[in-house]
């Protein structure tokens, strides 16, 4: 996608096998649609103050382009999310779930302010991925 339209970047996580990425799509005219695909991963994305799991895909989902809040999240190698968030993987296939409907909304709420009063959204998410694999 080109540069004035969305800007994505990845790093690899301090998490083992994971990584952090952000998504920003700055003011102006709007890009196509864009095709996420499938690589059997689930993330944990914030965005506009929300938590979202996406659970891992079998298909292409469509990123609407009218979605233009910016993105930071952590994708978990297969296998991890499940362990770390506590909700087996084939219940989220194909979705994108709000974290409030799988945990506390208490719990979610703390997440989120703090990932919403971070100065880096990407590492605070980051950083809770990593709290939660030292208590498992």
């Amino acid at each position: 996608m080109p540069r004035e339209h969305q800007r994505y970047q990845e790093r690899p996580s301090r998490l083992d096998g994971a990584v952090v990425w952000t998504l920003d799509a700055p003011p102006g005219p709007q890009g196509p649609a864009r095709s996420v695909l499938p690589d059997g991963c689930m993330d944990l994305i914030w965005s506009a103050g929300r938590l979202v799991v996406a659970g891992p895909d079998t298909h292409a989902f469509q990123v609407d382009p009218r979605d233009r809040a910016p993105r930071a999240a952590i994708r978990f190698p297969p296998g991890t999310a499940p362990v770390l968030l506590g909700v087996p993987a084939n219940e989220l296939r194909d979705h994108r779930v709000e974290l409030a409907d799988l945990w506390s909304r208490t719990a979610v709420r703390e997440l989120t302010g703090r990932v919403d009063r971070a100065a880096d959204p990407a590492t605070a998410l980051e950083d809770f991925a990593l709290a939660l694999a030292a208590e498992t």
